[in-house]
């Protein structure tokens, strides 16, 4: 048999007084999730794109600066921009062209909503002929160095544009480096620097067939964790990227590995974005808009600072509906 204790026992009508009240609920637990809590991905499409996209925030450039408007209003305070590539070539040379699409972007983004905090991805899989991250030798190696001042360049570039952060995605040991570099040679050195821990998934299907990121041979697991070991090699990396000059870091696919999510946060100080990647959607959407906001609340619990998924408008939505 069970004894409560006197500060433990309901009331004769079985209510716990400190559960009952709303203004004591609310004193004692306060939210579990804000809009504030979530950023948004922008995936700017050619202008002739067809109508009607699978995924959220999926735009055309005309449609940015409505878009975003709507996210601040909400109270969603950050994006991160992925860019339809174009010109694309062996050498990725639309990604640093002056005035292209995901510098067009950053610029309509800042003047609609200037206290949105703008993250941009910086990689070569949007903007190469052949989709991959990385710039190829003449033998169809990795350039290394090539590929490292394409990235570097382009993390100028966005930072000249107006862009807070800049996410490196492809995971090549010495591009945080070179990033931060560049970064601070070209006098930006308050702009941050967030690459991605990404895990090796099914997960990411969506985003590529719609951004055209999906490499024309093979597959990128080499340049991804292992799922049976990302418990611990996640921590392994996480700190050469923090060692490199990172700022932040972020975590995805994060539905499918939230142990590894609650292990980093163990492990590391700095600001953790927990993304909710595109293969998680439709999943999310099955919850029901209720069960989403639960989820998203979880992945806070969890150890994220942030939450990047396309659920933000949907969710902040829902959260701003009064509620008992």
């Amino acid at each position: 048999m069970t004894i409560l204790t006197e500060r433990e026992a309901p009331t004769p009508d079985g209510i716990n007084p400190a559960r009952v009240r709303r203004a004591v609920r609310a004193l004692c637990t306060g939210p579990a999730l804000i809009a504030a809590d979530l950023s948004a991905p922008l995936l700017v499409l050619p202008d002739d794109a067809p109508e009607g996209s699978p995924l959220p925030g999926a735009v055309t450039l005309a449609a940015v600066s409505a878009t975003v408007a709507g996210w601040a209003e909400l109270g969603i305070k950050g994006v991160k921009v992925f860019a339809y590539g174009h010109d694309r070539d062996g050498r990725a040379t639309g990604a640093t062209a002056p005035g292209n699409r995901m510098v067009r972007t950053i610029a309509a983004v800042k003047a609609t909503a200037a206290d949105t905090a703008v993250t941009t991805e910086v990689c070569g899989c949007s903007w190469t002929d052949h989709s991959e991250c990385f710039l190829r030798t003449g033998d169809g190696g990795i350039d290394l160095d090539a590929t490292y001042r394409l990235m570097g360049a382009m993390a100028v570039q966005h930072a000249d544009a107006g862009t807070d952060v800049v996410s490196p995605t492809a995971m090549l040991d010495g591009s945080i480096r070179a990033v931060r570099a560049a970064l601070d040679e070209a006098g930006h050195r308050d702009v941050g620097v967030n690459p991605n821990l990404a895990l090796h998934t099914g997960l990411y299907g969506p985003f590529k067939a719609l951004m055209a990121t999906d490499p024309r041979a093979g597959h990128r697991r080499g340049f991804q964790l292992e799922p049976g070991r990302a418990d611990r090699d996640t921590i392994v990396r996480a700190r050469r990227w923090i060692t490199e000059g990172a700022d932040s870091l972020t975590l995805q696919p994060v539905m499918t590995a939230v142990d590894v999510l609650v292990r980093l946060r163990d492990d590391q100080r700095v600001p953790i974005v927990a993304y909710s990647t595109s293969g998680e959607w439709a999943a999310l959407q099955a919850l029901g808009t209720a069960g989403m906001v639960e989820y998203l609340a979880m992945l806070k619990r969890s150890g994220a600072d942030q939450i990047l998924t396309f659920a933000a408008e949907t969710a902040a939505r829902h959260l701003e509906a009064p509620r008992a």
